[in-house]
């Protein structure tokens, strides 16, 4: 993660400007930790935000989407070409 999207996901949580400066400038001096970085916005009076927000289970390779087959384009049914 890098600093931009640090603040592009604070934003997106609705942290206020000078909160996500404070953070920024906290996350520069001890780097992104996103647990150390939830429990510094919890003592700010935010919810856990990054915990969820970076979470890598979401990254399974496990689909629950089958092999997709695709169909030519074609004017003609299949019986045409009997």
């Amino acid at each position: 993660m890098t600093f931009k999207d640090l603040e592009f996901a604070l934003e997106l949580n609705g942290v206020m400007k000078e909160d996500i400066d404070y953070i920024l400038d906290f996350s520069k001096k001890n780097g992104i930790d996103i647990e150390l970085l939830d429990d510094e916005l919890n003592k700010m009076g935010y919810e856990r935000v990054l915990e969820n927000e970076f979470d890598d289970s979401w990254d399974d390779d496990e689909d629950d989407y089958d092999h997709i087959e695709k169909f030519p384009n074609r004017s003609k049914f299949s019986e045409d070409y009997d």
